[in-house]
């Protein structure tokens, strides 16, 4: 996983009191279980730091980009074209609207996140690719203190070398 994009609205007043705002952050390469995407976008809203030590976001969202290759289980129906929908907690994939669609059931997402949306696309190369949403209404992370003070540390020094002291927030990319 690479972290290829991280944006962030900082105040020094808001630091001070452990409130964040909106994280946004983009991510390439990721693997999950036996999946793999190529991109993520996750947007935490409302970022803010509890004691101990626990950083809350409420809610939180996310885009991940999953190539069609990347789905084993679609493998041996790769060559057709595919309809792909959500259906609670399935994905219901179709090779012909007469027949009945192969449900793939999804498994358990961790922290209470729900997807929300599937769609499917044609990348820029011409290869197929699954666009998933979802969110969480609530997520908690629990840090030690060492952790949440690089954490801020790292905000505050990326803050500081990447702004004036007139811009509000800060944007961080290649890192």
């Amino acid at each position: 996983m690479t972290v290829v994009g991280l944006d962030a609205r900082l105040g020094a007043l808001g630091v001070a009191l452990g409130q964040l705002d909106d994280v946004r952050v983009e991510l390439e390469d990721l693997e999950w279980s036996q999946y793999r995407a190529t991109r993520a976008v996750l947007v935490f809203r409302d970022v803010h730091v509890n004691p101990p030590a626990t950083v809350v976001a409420s809610p939180m969202e996310f885009e991940v980009v999953i190539p069609a290759e990347g789905v084993p289980q679609l493998q041996r129906w790769k060559w057709l074209p595919l309809h792909v929908f959500l259906v609670d907690d399935a994905l219901h994939v179709r090779v012909h609207r007469w027949l009945p669609p192969k449900v793939f059931p999804i498994p358990e997402l961790p922290r209470g996140i729900k997807l929300t949306s599937l769609q499917t696309r044609t990348n820029s190369a011409g290869d197929s690719e699954f666009v998933l949403g979802g969110a969480a209404p609530v997520v908690r992370e629990r840090l030690s203190v060492a952790q949440l003070v690089d954490l801020l540390s790292r905000l505050a020094s990326s803050q500081s070398s990447s702004r004036s002291d007139t811009t509000s927030g800060i944007s961080i990319w290649g890192t």
